[in-house]
C-alpha cells in the first residue's frame, strides 16, 4: 500500500493531513487527485506544478465531484474529502503544502496571508498584533484541538495491549484500561477527547479526589448553560438551603430557604448565601487544570513532567503555586470546554516551560504547569511572574483579569454568593 498527503490549510475551519492510500495498480488516482487542484505536467520534464493557492470555487467543487464519483467505489475513503471541503465556504481560499509540521509562527503568518486573501481584516494593525502576541509566536509552540470533529479525538496508543499509563508508568500487566478515560471531564460537556493512556486506577483516582472538586466549583455554570453531564442531563443543584435547576421550558429556577435572604423584610431580596454542602481543596482546582493538560500534551513530553505528576496525584505537597490569571467574561463564551497549550520551544528559562489556557462558559483560566524539569524558576516571585506576563501580553493588557491564589489545600465548604439588584426604569405602570 502506497501513501499519498497534502497538508489541507484554512482559516475558517481547523485543516489537517489528506492522507490517500493506494496500491500500485491505483497509481492514476493521485493524478487525478492533482488534477482537481489544476494541477500543470510538463511530460517532457516529468514535473508537476500546483499552486498553493486554492479557492472553492464552483469548477473546484465540479472536478473534485467528479473525483470522488470515480473511486469511491474502489477507494471509500476518499468521499470524506466531499465533506472537508464541504465545509468551506463558496469561493472561500485556502491552502494546499506538503505534509509537513508547521510550527506556530509559520501557521500564523500562513493565516494572515489567507485574511488577507479572503478579505477578512484584523481589527489589530500588524504593528499592534507583535506587540500582543510577537513574544508567544516567538517562544512557544501553541497546541490547540479540533473539536468540530464527528468523530472521537483519541489520544496516545490506540492498541490496550502496548498502553502505558502516563500517570502511574504501569502497562497492561499490572493495570487494566477497561474504562473509557476523558481527557476533560465530561461532566464539563467533553464528549470528544479521550485519553487512551490513563488506566483504571488512576481514572478512578482523579475522579473521586481532584476533578469532582472543579465540577463543584462549576456546578453554577453548568446548570445555568445547560452542561450536559454523563448522563446526558441537564444537572440540578441541591444544596442546604437552596435548589436550582432548569424546568422542562430551559427556564431557570431557584428555590431558596427565605431564612438565608437578607432584606427579606422590605420585600426586596438583595443578597443569599447558596451552601452546596460539597467540601472542596481549591488547591484540586489547579491540579485539574494540570491534568488536563497533562492529559492532552504528547506523549513524548510527559517526561518532563514527573514531580507535577506526583503533585497531581497527591505524593508530593505544595504550599505555594504560581498565581492563576482568571477572567469572567462572556466575550469567549462557549459551552463546550476548551483547552490550548503553550509549550515552549527554546532555553529560555525566565518563561515556564509549558501553560495552559482553559475555556468554560464565561470563565477563562490562564496558568503555569509547575514542577517541570524543563524550569529553572517557580515563577512565585513578583519578577519572574512578571517576565511570564510580559511574553503573554494579551493577558496582561486585557482588562478584567484577576490573579489569584489557587494554593490553599485545606477542604472547606463550597459556598456561592447570589446578590440580587432590582432595575431601575422609567416606566409608568
Amino acid at each position: 500500500m502506497n501513501n499519498f498527503g497534502i497538508l489541507f490549510f484554512s482559516t475558517s475551519q481547523l485543516g489537517g493531513i489528506l492522507d490517500i492510500g493506494y496500491t500500485s495498480e491505483q497509481s492514476e488516482i493521485i493524478t487525478d487527485l492533482l488534477y482537481v487542484f489544476d494541477a500543470k505536467f510538463d511530460v517532457d520534464k516529468q514535473e508537476v506544478s500546483v499552486d498553493y493557492k486554492q479557492k472553492y470555487t464552483t469548477l473546484f467543487q465540479a472536478r473534485l465531484k467528479v473525483f470522488i464519483e470515480k473511486y469511491k467505489s474502489v477507494l471509500p475513503s476518499v468521499q470524506k474529502l466531499g465533506a472537508r471541503f464541504g465545509k468551506l465556504e463558496q469561493d472561500e481560499w485556502f491552502f494546499i503544502l506538503p505534509p509537513i509540521e508547521l510550527n506556530t509562527k509559520q501557521k500564523y503568518n500562513l493565516e494572515e496571508e489567507l485574511d488577507i486573501l479572503n478579505g477578512r481584516k484584523s481589527s489589530l494593525n500588524e504593528e499592534q498584533l507583535q506587540k500582543f502576541f510577537g513574544d508567544v509566536l516567538d517562544n512557544y509552540e501553541i497546541i490547540t484541538f479540533d473539536l468540530d470533529k464527528d468523530k472521537k479525538i483519541k489520544i496516545g496508543e490506540g492498541q490496550k495491549n502496548k498502553r502505558i499509563c502516563r500517570f502511574c508508568q504501569r502497562g497492561i500487566s499490572d493495570v487494566s484500561f477497561t474504562q473509557e478515560a476523558h481527557a476533560i471531564s465530561e461532566a464539563l460537556g467533553n464528549k470528544k477527547l479521550i485519553l487512551n493512556e490513563e488506566c483504571d486506577n488512576c481514572n478512578k483516582f482523579f475522579d473521586e479526589n481532584i476533578e469532582r472538586d472543579f465540577i463543584y466549583y462549576h456546578d453554577l455554570a453548568r446548570t445555568m448553560f445547560g452542561i450536559k453531564n454523563k448522563k446526558n442531563e441537564v444537572p440540578e443543584m441541591k444544596g442546604i438551603d437552596f435548589h436550582f435547576y432548569q424546568s422542562n421550558e430551559n427556564n431557570l429556577s431557584i428555590a431558596v430557604v427565605s431564612d438565608s435572604i437578607s432584606g427579606e423584610k422590605s420585600g426586596t431580596p438583595e443578597s443569599t448565601v447558596f451552601r452546596t454542602g460539597n467540601k472542596i481543596k481549591i488547591q484540586n482546582i489547579y491540579k485539574t487544570l494540570c491534568k488536563f493538560s497533562l492529559s492532552v500534551i504528547g506523549s513524548e513530553h510527559v517526561s518532563h513532567f514527573c514531580e507535577t505528576i506526583r503533585w497531581i496525584k497527591d505524593e508530593k505537597e505544595a504550599t505555594a503555586l504560581p498565581k492563576i490569571a482568571v477572567l469572567n467574561s462572556y466575550d469567549f463564551f462557549t459551552k463546550r470546554p476548551e483547552l490550548n497549550l503553550y509549550l515552549r520551544n527554546n532555553n529560555n528559562k525566565k518563561l515556564p516551560y509549558l501553560v495552559g489556557e482553559f475555556r468554560f462558559t464565561f470563565y477563562m483560566y490562564i496558568f503555569i504547569v509547575p514542577f517541570s524539569d524543563k524550569d529553572s524558576r517557580d515563577f512565585l516571585s513578583e519578577e519572574d511572574y512578571e517576565d511570564f506576563l510580559n511574553c503573554f501580553n494579551h493577558v496582561k493588557s486585557k482588562e478584567g483579569f484577576e490573579y489569584i491564589d489557587f494554593s490553599q489545600n485545606v477542604e472547606r465548604e463550597l459556598s456561592f454568593n447570589i446578590n440580587f439588584e432590582k432595575e431601575k426604569t422609567d416606566k409608568i405602570l
